[in-house]
């Protein structure tokens, strides 16, 4: 059964490593999130404020698109959140090596938190 959300190959591989280690869609975290600014993150971790960007190599590699990436991750982070950013080749080259780079900073962020 094909996903209700739109996600590209590389999204994909990021959300199915991410399932596979026990994060649940929509409770841990949530695909194609929006937010104000017109803004849609790839992934999100909303208590954390926690925000995954897969930068494909054709459409992040035009300057207009990373001039663009660099303003979204500006007015996130004057927002409180914190964008990691994840480019293709590690995604197609070591896709659990990305998960863990997601699970170190959601990690860091939990004991940072105080209750």
């Amino acid at each position: 059964m094909k996903p209700w959300f739109f996600e590209s190959s590389l999204e994909e591989t990021i959300r199915k490593e991410m399932q596979g280690r026990g994060l649940r869609l929509g409770i841990d975290f949530v695909v194609q999130y929006p937010l104000k600014f017109s803004f849609i993150l790839d992934f999100a971790f909303p208590d954390f404020k926690l925000a995954i960007e897969v930068d494909g190599v054709y459409w992040h590699s035009q300057k207009k698109n990373r001039k663009r990436d660099k303003v979204k991750d500006s007015i996130l982070a004057r927002e409180g959140w914190k964008v990691l950013r994840i480019p293709e080749q590690q995604v197609m080259q070591n896709p659990s090596g990305c998960v863990d780079y997601i699970l170190d900073e959601l990690q860091n962020m939990r004991e940072g938190q105080s209750f």
